[in-house]
């Protein structure tokens, strides 16, 4: 991160990703405590019994310790994003603003993406490693889906973020790293050797996801 001059970043934990979300949300946040920089993200599942937190209790928790935004799993952990089964969750997570990230490959496909920023209009979601050569796919469900941003830590492309930002604007998309699974390196480089301005870079690096931060309401 220094080496980088990356001030703060967006952590989750992989126990919460791949084994279970409460055992590894508690672990992210003993795990930094110590480092102010490093900002917790939490993994949410539906409730389910007493398997999970109630959508009221879980935002109690997250305003307690801090936790801003959220990751969804619905491949890993089998569960549906559909009204009947996470309405009450999603609708939770939206009345105070919370940012809910999901990575592509978290959905079913495309449509999946689409259909889940219709459904949840007043949401604020953020498609994580979109992947290469998406622009097709992508671009008509931004243009559909004011409520849709995008993480670019392997959105690589030729002249990707200049295109992006000439058509499209540059508030809508979040610096991503990868790392652990990807190189730092890589994706500073796209961002700091794209052709836009200083403006657009400081958007993308940090502007944008720095306001939706502060739009959180508890």
């Amino acid at each position: 991160m220094d080496e980088f001059h990356v001030t703060n970043a967006l952590v989750h934990h992989s126990v919460a990703e791949y084994s279970d979300p409460l055992l590894g949300n508690g672990m992210v946040l003993s795990e930094t405590a110590a480092n102010g920089r490093l900002l917790p993200q939490w993994a949410v599942l539906p409730p389910l019994w007493d398997l999970f937190p109630s959508p009221e209790d879980l935002i109690g928790r997250m305003k307690e310790n801090g936790v801003k935004t959220v990751r969804l799993f619905p491949a890993q952990y089998k569960h549906s994003l559909k009204r009947y089964a996470a309405g009450e969750l999603l609708d939770a997570l939206a009345q105070c603003n919370i940012p809910a990230f999901i990575a592509l490959d978290q959905l079913a496909d495309w449509d999946a993406l689409y259909e889940l920023c219709a459904a949840y209009p007043a949401g604020r979601f953020v498609l994580c490693r979109p992947g290469y050569r998406c622009l097709r796919s992508l671009v008509p469900i931004l243009d559909a889906c004011d409520n849709l941003w995008v993480e670019t830590s392997d959105l690589f492309m030729h002249d990707g973020f200049k295109d992006l930002c000439r058509y499209q604007g540059a508030g809508r998309f979040l610096f991503g790293s990868g790392v652990p699974d990807a190189s730092l390196a890589a994706s500073a480089s796209q961002l700091l050797l794209s052709d836009i301005s200083d403006e657009e870079k400081r958007m993308i690096g940090a502007e944008n996801i720095r306001k939706l931060l502060s739009e959180v309401s508890f």
